[in-house]
């Protein structure tokens, strides 16, 4: 499906940070206006609208309701938690012109291109607008934290998604276990970590778990070492000047031969997982981390066994700790962040600190508005009604209440003056006001296109449980990329050519 062609690109200006205290609703409603009925996909593991979970957001939507008579909603159950599976569903929704006006999304395949173009609305001009129900305010986009902008930017002049809260990342650990194994502190180095799991393991404890399947799965590794090991080089590829690279990006790496196998700077953080495979926990591929709790058949959630002590360590987002305090485990378990890969672990380390990386605004409120094309229902009328009730939704005196009912209180807000949200400690997992580090994509992250994602994790599978061997991974994992950079190009008519000059 071929999108319509970019206008000419602008470059969007913040102004100054606006006041933040609440409006009256303006009144739109008359007899002779149009009526619409706004189709709103809910958020993953937040079930129907009335729901704890959508409580906020369905008392917000019908006071708005109230003020605006021509306006009705009607939301959409999400039965996704993989993104690249709630796009693939997307696009064929879109081919027949039926998808939902305001849908999920992650700014990750958001700002990739692997959604076709024309699907999603560039939203950057109603950024630039003042939003009606914040007083004072002459920008909609002066009201988010300046530090989380850039994950909502495509390209100068282009925004697809409205994101609302940020999410903390980390391994969480058993402090019992770290006890029996004499670690007093928790690592800050790679190398340190592979140490404190020798010691794990020289006591009968198995090290950690890496779970490998569905949403949560190892994008987050990915992203990581890709960011830190190619720190140095973005120039050479970072074509868009983005803080989170995109498709075009990633695709130009590739092609460059510097997001490559053949490279060791990016070979070196594939071969720091394969030393930490004798301290795994078997089976990664039937666990995804975002699983919910009473899965039966995989994936399955890993926090159950990590509480039962079937392992001592796990990547989580901190969206989850809510679920272990369910199970019990309130108070026997700690956190830290991703350690820093240094010259002791390989020595085409950067030592770039890549915390903030994974995780950033990928919480509670994640929605983009979908076009004419992929909505029949979705005309210029209707899109600006929509774009009014997303100013109210997001505006700070609302944004903090659904946020925080969406995430069991576990994401922070980060529109300013907003309340609600964040549970305590957890922000030791955060940059603490230093600049993020550019994030590389992943493509298991669907930086480039669904297959890629599909096709890419199972090669990673292989190579975890011990099927494919490093120099098999490396084979297989470059031809994925030369197969995914191309046809990343060929999905949205990009000459990548031009770029390798």
């Amino acid at each position: 499906m071929k999108g319509t062609s970019q206008g000419r690109l602008w470059m969007i200006g913040l102004a100054a940070a606006a006041s933040v205290g609440a409006t009256a609703m303006p009144a739109y409603a008359n007899s002779a206006q149009p009526k619409y009925v706004i189709t709103i996909q809910l958020q993953p593991n937040t079930g129907v609208a009335s729901s704890a979970q959508n409580k906020s957001l369905l008392q917000l939507a019908n006071e708005y309701e109230k003020s605006h008579p021509n306006v009705s909603f009607q939301y959409i159950p999400n039965s996704y938690t993989d993104i690249a599976q709630s796009n693939a569903a997307l696009i064929t929704r879109a081919s027949a012109h039926t998808a939902p006006d305001i849908i999920w999304q992650q700014y990750g395949p958001a700002n990739s291109g692997s959604i076709p173009n024309g699907i999603l609305q560039n939203l950057a001009p109603y950024l630039l607008q003042p939003n009606p129900y914040v007083k004072g305010n002459k920008h909609w986009l002066s009201l988010w934290d300046p530090q989380y902008i850039p994950y909502m930017r495509k390209a100068p002049g282009q925004i697809y998604i409205l994101l609302a809260s940020s999410i903390a990342t980390g391994i969480v650990y058993n402090k019992a276990d770290f006890k029996k194994a004499n670690i007093t502190s928790t690592p800050k180095t790679f190398a340190q970590w592979v140490g404190d799991m020798k010691k794990l393991k020289s006591v009968g404890i198995t090290p950690y778990m890496f779970a490998s399947a569905g949403q949560c799965n190892t994008s987050w590794y990915e992203r990581k070492i890709n960011s830190t090991f190619l720190a140095h080089d973005l120039s050479k590829f970072n074509v868009t000047k983005s803080q989170v690279l995109t498709g075009i990006d990633i695709a130009v790496g590739v092609k460059k031969g510097i997001i490559s196998m053949k490279n060791p700077q990016y070979a070196a953080g594939w071969k720091l997982l394969g030393q930490l495979k004798p301290y795994l926990a078997p089976g990664s591929s039937q666990y995804d981390v975002c699983a919910n709790l009473n899965t039966v058949s995989p994936p399955l959630s890993p926090l159950s066994p990590f509480v039962q002590n079937k392992f001592a360590m796990l990547w989580v987002h901190t969206g989850l700790l809510p679920e272990l305090n369910t199970l019990g485990f309130q108070g026997k378990y700690g956190f830290f962040s991703f350690p820093t890969i240094t010259k002791a672990s390989s020595p085409y380390a950067t030592g770039v600190d890549v915390t903030g990386v994974v995780g950033g605004p990928n919480g509670s409120g994640e929605w983009s508005v979908t076009s004419q094309a992929a909505d029949s229902t979705m005309t210029a009328a209707k899109t600006k009604q929509v774009m009014n009730f997303l100013m109210y939704l997001y505006a700070p005196q609302h944004v903090g209440q659904w946020v925080a009912d969406m995430g069991n209180d576990a994401y922070i807000p980060i529109i300013k003056g907003a309340h609600g949200g964040g549970i305590p400690g957890t922000q030791v997992l955060l940059p603490h006001g230093k600049k993020i580090p550019d994030t590389v994509d992943s493509i298991i992250n669907v930086a480039l296109t669904n297959e890629a994602h599909n096709v890419g994790l199972r090669i990673l599978q292989n190579y975890i449980n011990g099927t494919l061997s490093f120099s098999q991974f490396a084979s297989q994992w470059d031809a994925m990329l030369q197969t995914a950079a191309t046809q990343w190009a060929q999905q949205n008519n990009v000459n990548l050519n031009k770029y390798l000059k």
